[in-house]
């Protein structure tokens, strides 16, 4: 059978115009799929949030239980020149148990009834492509949510980080204020969230400046093994569509982390 054109129909995609172009990043985006990736991840924290809260090191050095869940999926930016880890995110969703930042923050009854998905522990390293790392980690994990019929995705950050999330015409649920998150040394955030199926048309009616990466840009190199999206991060009795072109669905089973 041929393989199909990469530049496919808008509808099959979760954005409202055609790709233009196609682009080729200096990094791979794709799911930790073995115990040596959630090494690399807790190795890839502890460098980063050491330098800013260095009591967290011990804390996350290792995976943490959330790592385990079978409702999480863990994503990574590798270099493709060295292999070297430049960046990494988790998703976990509500479908079976709240959301820990439901305890963290007063959000009242915001996510009920709402199939929601918070992304954390979003790092990158400190070079001059982490910017893209990060663009290209939060481009896989809105179309994650969309494939998967996520009502709001949810993140939470600190300055200047949320200067990001604001410019994409997330919602400050917080409205302006930051609160200690202790899972991040009590440092200061706010929670910022998007609903999914309104993204696409805030970016275009903002004039997003991240809007091309995102919806106008076909990227092969966020390679998301949508068989392992479908069996982690499905809402019960709902359906996902097929997965957007321009991300490579890999067929693997699902990987089995165990407990060191």
């Amino acid at each position: 059978m041929a393989a199909s054109s990469p530049l496919a129909p808008p509808h099959d995609r979760p954005y409202s115009v055609p790709p233009q172009c196609t682009e080729r990043l200096p990094f791979r985006v794709r799911l930790a799929r073995e115990e040596g990736d959630l090494a690399r991840i807790a190795a890839l924290r502890a460098a980063t949030y050491g330098k800013h809260v260095p009591s967290m090191v011990p804390a996350i050095s290792a995976p943490e239980p959330e790592d385990r869940r079978p409702d999480t999926l863990l994503l990574m930016a590798e270099s493709r020149a060295s292999g070297e880890l430049l960046g990494a995110a988790r998703m976990i969703h509500n479908g079976f148990q709240p959301l820990k930042i439901e305890q963290d923050f007063d959000l009242g009854t915001r996510f009920q009834r709402r199939f929601v998905a918070e992304a954390g522990r979003l790092t990158v390293v400190g070079r001059p492509e982490s910017r893209m790392a990060a663009l290209a980690l939060v481009k896989a994990m809105y179309e994650i949510c969309a494939h998967s019929h996520v009502d709001d995705a949810v993140i939470t950050a600190r300055t200047p980080m949320d200067r990001v999330y604001l410019a994409m015409r997330f919602d400050d649920l917080l409205h302006g204020n930051k609160k200690p998150f202790p899972p991040v040394g009590h440092l200061p955030h706010g929670v910022y969230l998007m609903p999914i199926q309104e993204a696409d048309a805030r970016w275009r009616e903002s004039q997003c400046p991240m809007y091309s990466f995102m919806a106008l840009t076909l990227h092969p190199d966020i390679e998301i093994d949508y068989h392992l999206v479908d069996q982690r991060f499905q809402h019960p009795g709902r359906r996902a569509y097929r997965p957007a072109p321009g991300v490579v669905a890999e067929a693997a089973r699902a990987p089995q982390f165990n407990a060191a």
